[in-house]
């Protein structure tokens, strides 16, 4: 993507809250009006993507063509030539560590809204998410499985960037340098989902390190999350991952 046609996103946070808020660049104007497209397009997607920030806990206020939607589920028809999304939590966060999750809990839910606009373009590659819908097969030398950006985000937001089976995190281990960052197992693997398979980031999606990540899939079927902490002699966890 050009200097300047991409998106920007401004962190802020205080002792108490932090705050996410995710715009276009300045001429971003093409990126705009492919959000809106989509969102009038995916309604129903789109309602269901904004229900699993509410749920998270995050405020969220979004606003089109300077004005700010009542309800955001319920996006305007017509030519959208500016948006704003913003998330933020009231949390407090004094240690490095607080800060760092309070700002990867708002700044997950705004960017992925707005990456919306993206995935579905075949030519925007994004290398430092896995590469809508999960399962579609594309046609090159060989069939290659899309994995969508948004779902990984959701996922990650939704449990933390921390391994769910061995429970390591990467920023407490190796320090700052790797805050964040995680791996993204698919529960059902990837190349038996049907095209057109609308995944759930919750429930199909977990995070796992690179070690447990890679030990999953020493069998076929994949080990289990719950699977791999008894190999590790870990007690289950409470709540229990849902049946895949």
């Amino acid at each position: 993507m050009d200097a300047g046609r991409g998106l920007e996103i401004a962190l802020s946070r205080t002792i108490t809250s932090a705050t996410a808020v995710v715009m276009p660049e300045e001429s971003g104007g093409a990126l705009v009006r492919r959000l809106g497209r989509w969102v009038q397009d995916n309604s129903d997607a789109w309602a269901s993507a904004v229900e699993d920030v509410n749920a998270q806990g995050v405020q969220l206020t979004i606003s089109v063509n300077h004005e700010m939607l009542d309800d955001p589920r319920n996006a305007p028809d017509g030519l959208w030539r500016a948006f704003s999304i913003e998330c933020w939590v009231r949390r407090p966060a004094r240690t490095t560590k607080e800060i760092e999750q309070n700002l990867l809990k708002v700044g997950g839910p705004a960017l992925s809204l707005a990456l919306n606009a993206l995935v579905e373009q075949d030519e925007v590659e994004l290398p430092s998410f896995e590469p809508l819908p999960e399962g579609a097969a594309v046609i090159t030398k060989v069939n290659r499985y899309e994995r969508n950006p948004v779902n990984r985000l959701r996922c990650i937001n939704h449990y933390g960037p921390v391994c769910w089976a061995c429970e390591l995190d990467f920023a407490e281990r190796y320090g700052p340098a790797a805050a964040g960052f995680i791996e993204v197992h698919h529960r059902i693997p990837v190349s038996t989902l049907g095209a057109g398979y609308l995944v759930d980031p919750i429930g199909d999606l977990i995070p796992l390190c690179s070690n447990c990540h890679s030990v999953a899939h020493r069998r076929t079927p994949p080990f289990q999350p719950a699977e791999i902490r008894e190999l590790l002699g870990l007690p289950p966890k409470v709540p229990a991952l849902p049946e895949v």
